[in-house]
């Protein structure tokens, strides 16, 4: 009996990280539609999710959201930079 009690929990554990990992993808898809995420950033966390697997922790799935604003926060001051050498406007 305690060993269904024990795969019970580890289902439901798993249960509780896909649905967080589904409603930051609903989230997300919302946030495109509205057009304040851009198709390919939805798409790419997509996969970086697929790619980490079934049986990744929130915390992982976080660290991969981070990674995607410091690439997104990287490009801005690139194209900032770009802007300014090109038409000198800040």
């Amino acid at each position: 009996m305690a060993s269904a009690r024990v795969d019970c929990a580890g289902r439901c554990g798993y249960a509780d990280h896909m649905t967080t990992a589904s409603q930051f993808i609903s989230d997300l898809q919302t946030e495109r539609r509205a057009g304040n995420i851009s198709s390919e950033t939805e798409q790419h966390l997509k996969h970086e999710f697929r790619k980490l697997g079934r049986g990744a922790t929130d915390a992982t799935l976080a660290a991969a959201i981070g990674a995607e604003v410091d690439r997104l926060e990287r490009e801005a001051g690139t194209l900032r930079k770009l802007r300014s050498g090109l038409l000198g406007a800040a």
